[in-house]
């Protein structure tokens, strides 16, 4: 277990809060997880989708009752990128903590919820059709990726799954 990074009063979640980036091999606690999420890549290329919530995205989302995180992350990548993967491993997560009291109407663990995140590799592209949620998909070389809020606000997290794609023979 590596920590990459730690923030404070992050804007999108109830004050006070801390988020911190972990890289681990191992998941946090299950009950606690809430969402999983997929830095998928084609070569170097990583997968993005284009959410009309939040723009250019990493795919992944919300696990629903009885599902892995796994399961879940899988089925998100498929629904909002029409995209198959393998060679699946966990990379690490985020570990969200609200500092005060459970906020009226959270639907979140309290104090900890988690996001976790996964390194794998897209097997197959199935036929894309935007949706209410994603209006499309794209693959980004690194270049190019350094130009996207996800990769810039998780920066650490993306040049670590970048070293991780190339130890793992992934890049020609």
């Amino acid at each position: 277990m590596q920590t990459l990074s730690v923030g404070r009063d992050i804007a999108w979640l109830p004050l006070p809060n801390e988020i911190v980036l972990i890289l681990d091999a191992q998941l946090p606690p299950i009950g606690a997880i809430t969402s999983a999420l997929a830095l998928a890549f084609d070569g170097e290329r990583i997968l993005m989708t284009n959410l009309r919530q939040r723009g250019w995205d990493i795919p992944g989302g919300h696990l629903e009752a009885g599902e892995t995180p796994e399961a879940a992350m899988r089925r998100e990548v498929l629904e909002e990128a029409g995209a198959v993967l393998i060679d699946v491993q966990l990379l690490g997560y985020q570990r969200i903590r609200l500092l005060g009291a459970v906020p009226t109407d959270y639907r979140y663990p309290h104090p900890d919820s988690y996001q976790v995140l996964y390194l794998a590799r897209v097997a197959e592209l199935l036929d894309f059709a935007a949706t209410e949620e994603a209006s499309q998909r794209a693959f980004f070389a690194p270049t190019a990726a350094q130009e996207l809020t996800w990769v810039q606000e998780n920066q650490l997290m993306y040049e670590q799954a970048l070293i991780r794609i190339k130890e793992l023979g992934w890049v020609e």
